[in-house]
């Protein structure tokens, strides 16, 4: 019956589907005629009309009159999806007008000798997929329905998706029966889904002010995101100063975001469930073969999606379509560090606004979820919404140690089951009052740890309210970093455990991402107290003091070595070579450096219109010697970083870096072994050269003596800190120098790391100099010192006022003591007064 649609203009299916629902209304009507009361000169009535109603299909019939077809199928094919159009197609009509022709004389079969529907019209019911039972007459389940459903049987983490993916199908395919549906149909919405823009959906503008905010469409969206790459990409493809992997760098970075695949994948498996509660698992089971499916299994939609990339090429290669899958990387030392210094833990001016600096005399710090979140995401790895449900009573003394209980009631929102388990508070987070903190909560009675935090409604989770809240405020404080985001706080702890030997069992435990033993999980003493020390190991520099303003130990200060940002952009050949680079001031937008190589065709329009040309390998040593002074940030291209990375080996550079022998945290070096460019300067000395006239600020090497015996002693580097004339002699105050450790340097200890300072200094490692280590070195003393090197530089000096300060008073122990002549002992007897007494008269 169906064959003569092959040539229909519109989809097979959805015609079958439609016939198919003609017939279930059109029995399910017989029944229900007979099933109630029903006079005779009603069945009479019933009977003239569906003589008329046969006459007029014959005669459409006959004089191809198409739109009598409408008048008897419109609300059910609109239902499936067809317009009338569609329906007054000549190979959907003609269809149409026999069936109403056969459910015309089986009514009046029905009618007149009153017939049992289901028997006499047994042939009618099996031909369009209908079994002849009363079940098989029940109505088609609608999209609607079907998700409702789907989403009281789903688990409550899994119903949020459903009610995504159905919002989507409804915009889609509208509240059409699910049988109506097509597998061609469910590529289609899938490949919609494909192409919505990353974060479609929340510019609706309900969350300010309480403004009503605005409908989004998501069909209105992609045609909006559409237009613009379209106007975008035939922008890039008329440049004829760029080269194409700069022209696919543009429009990987320029171009509107779109879902990725494996989100995609996460859609199709939620429709799914939707349309197997409507069809059940005869249509979108396991089992199913390929061309029987309305949804495409992974593999045929995998398979589709190689095709749709290739077709979101252009011909000579550059992208139509974009995706940015998140790839997280652990916070880097320096994002920390100014993570640390911001108004979050220094102080604001307001209580209000967190981001505005404190001034002298407002100054407040806010102690909730945005100051110990990321605190405890640091040093302990914990998962934002594993922290922000923990309850006052999660905090435990256990064998001694305070310790947090992670997922310890039983309803508590977990990523999986392994994340249960006990880790001790780190020392850093004691020392800020976390346990006063806790404590002062627990008095109030308190329940929660940030009840400022509420559960979200939809799904009761409340990482996603504090990450809106915490990303907001990071991106007016410029510490936002698409790669290094809030989630990424924890990765930064496995990092440090890993740079610190840690093995990977023990790193994934801390983590929560293997199931353990229950000793595993409630550590013993033993393992409790190895825990904490190795979560104590962990050092990001941060200094704890007090301020009479407030009634709990505050940030002061951060140790690590901040260094300044430079943007790197770069301009790559056909050949995906660098052939000009630019160095550009974060803060300022101050052109550092910018050059263009020789012999590669670089763009001639602007910013590399007036850059000096210069030789590769001088291009490299440029941007080595820079990166010593600053931090770098590489370009978001992969395919950019690499070229740059590549062009640095053209330098013959030694890091700078400690060598693993010298490791230990706290471990001052015994020998010289670590500086290789001094180690011999005391046998290679000239006797001529020995320093005169040295000021404070000068570096010397000199020899540390040996606990005043004969031994040989050790040549390093010293800093002079002061000078004093005792007796008509010059006396130098050097304090001790060393390789910098992987703790950092203490507050004492002035630090000489970055490029500039170090070249000053004609340093050639970075060092530390223990302003609490002093010696008292004689200036005329050639046995001890040997030789200057430079000079601190203006900043240096600077931070050497600061560290005397935390140093305090320290007297320097004198390297030579003046000798005096021994003279012999004597003895001298004197006598003692006598008492006379008194003369009496």
């Amino acid at each position: 019956m169906f064959d003569e649609l092959q040539g229909s203009p519109v989809n097979e299916s959805q015609v079958q589907s439609m016939l198919q629902e003609m017939v279930r209304r059109a029995v399910s009507a017989m029944i229900a005629r007979q099933e109630s009361d029903v006079s005779t000169d009603s069945s009479e009535a019933r009977l003239q009309q569906l003589s008329a109603e046969a006459c007029r299909i014959q005669d459409a019939q006959r004089t191809r009159d198409w739109s009598v077809a409408t008048e008897f199928a419109e609300e059910v094919a609109r239902q499936n999806g067809l317009d009338n159009t569609a329906i007054e197609a000549p190979a959907v009509a003609r269809q149409v007008l026999s069936l109403l022709r056969r459910l015309n004389e089986l009514s009046v079969q029905v009618e007149r000798d009153f017939d049992d529907p289901l028997d006499v019209g047994r042939d009618i019911l099996i031909d369009h997929g209908l079994t002849p039972s009363r079940q098989a007459l029940k109505p088609p389940m609608l999209l609607s329905e079907a998700i409702e459903k789907a989403c009281e049987e789903a688990p409550r983490d899994v119903e949020n998706k459903i009610r995504v993916v159905g919002k989507l199908a409804l915009a889609f395919f509208e509240d059409v029966p699910v049988s109506s549906i097509t597998l061609d149909q469910s590529y289609e919405f899938l490949f919609t889904v494909w192409m919505l823009p990353k974060g479609w959906g929340k510019a609706h503008g309900r969350n300010r002010h309480g403004q009503p905010g605005r409908n989004l469409c998501p069909l209105q969206e992609i045609r909006e995101a559409d237009a613009k790459d379209a106007k975008l990409l035939e922008e890039v493809m008329n440049l004829n100063t760029i080269s194409v992997p700069d022209k696919r760098r543009w429009l990987v970075q320029n171009l509107t975001p779109r879902l990725t695949d494996g989100y995609l994948i996460v859609q199709r498996d939620m429709l799914n469930r939707i349309f197997r509660t409507a069809l059940g698992a005869k249509r979108v089971g396991r089992d199913v073969d390929d061309d029987q499916r309305v949804i495409p299994s992974q593999k045929q939609l995998k398979k589709r999606l190689r095709a749709w990339h290739k077709a979101q090429k252009t011909p000579c290669g550059l992208p139509k379509r974009v995706s940015h899958p998140k790839r997280r990387m652990s916070w880097s030392l320096e994002h920390v560090s100014r993570l640390l210094q911001s108004p979050i833990y220094l102080g604001s001016s307001s209580t209000k606004l967190r981001s505005r600096k404190a001034t002298a005399r407002n100054r407040y710090i806010i102690r909730d979820a945005i100051y110990w979140v990321p605190l405890i995401m640091i040093t302990m790895g914990v998962r934002p919404e594993e922290i922000l449900q923990a309850a006052v009573q999660d905090i435990v003394r256990r064998d001694g140690i305070l310790c947090l209980l992670v997922g310890s009631e039983e309803d508590a929102i977990l990523k999986t089951e392994h994340s249960r388990r006990v880790l001790p508070i780190p020392q850093v987070l004691l020392d800020l009052g976390f346990r006063e903190w806790v404590v002062a909560k627990k008095k109030t009675g308190e329940t929660w740890l940030f009840p400022e935090i509420p559960p979200d409604k939809n799904h009761g989770r409340r990482s996603q309210i504090f990450g809106d809240r915490l990303r907001n405020l990071l991106k007016t404080l410029k510490l936002h970093d698409a790669r290094e985001d809030i989630y990424a706080m924890r990765r930064t702890l496995s990092s440090k455990l890993l740079g610190l030997g840690i093995d990977t069992g023990t790193r994934q435990r801390i983590l929560g991402h293997l199931e353990g033993t229950t000793i595993d999980r409630h550590y013993t003493d033993h393992g409790l107290l190895e825990l904490k020390d190795l979560l104590d190991s962990v050092d990001y520099g941060i200094e704890i003091g007090k301020d009479s303003r407030f009634g709990f130990p505050t940030i002061v200060g951060n140790r690590l070595a901040l260094q300044a940002a430079l943007d790197v952009e770069v301009a790559l050949t056909d050949r995906k070579e660098i052939s000009a680079v630019q160095l550009r001031d974060t803060k300022t937008d101050e052109v550092v450096f910018e050059a263009v190589i020789s012999n590669r065709k670089a763009p001639t329009s602007y910013p590399w219109n007036d850059c000096d040309v210069l030789e590769e390998k001088d291009v490299a040593a440029q941007i080595l010697s820079l990166s010593r002074q600053y931090s770098l940030t590489m370009p978001a291209s992969e395919e950019a970083t690499a070229a740059l990375e590549h062009l640095l080996i053209l330098v013959d550079e030694k890091p700078l870096y400690v060598p693993i022998a010298d490791r230990s945290v706290g471990k001052e070096p015994e020998s010289v072994t670590s500086l290789p460019a001094i180690q011999t300067e005391q046998d290679t000395q000239d006797p001529g050269s020995h320093p005169v006239d040295l000021v404070a600020g000068d570096l010397v090497i000199y020899a540390l003596p040996n606990c005043r015996s004969e031994a040989a002693a050790t040549a390093r580097p010293g800093l002079v800190v002061n000078t004093r004339t005792l007796a008509g002699r010059k006396f130098l105050d050097i304090a001790w120098g060393g390789p910098i450790g992987p703790s950092g340097p203490a507050l004492y200890e002035l630090a000489i790391s970055q490029a500039v300072e170090m070249a000053e200094a004609k340093l050639d490692i970075p060092t530390r100099f223990n302003l609490r280590r002093r010696f008292f070195v004689p200036e005329d003393a050639t046995k001890h010192l040997h030789r200057r090197l430079g000079r601190l530089g203006k900043t240096a000096k600077a931070r050497l006022r600061d560290c005397l300060d935390h140093a305090g008073d320290v007297s320097p122990a004198p390297i030579e003591e003046t000798i005096r002549k021994s003279r012999p002992l004597t003895i001298e007897r004197k006598r003692t007064k006598s008492v006379r007494p008194t003369k009496t008269k």
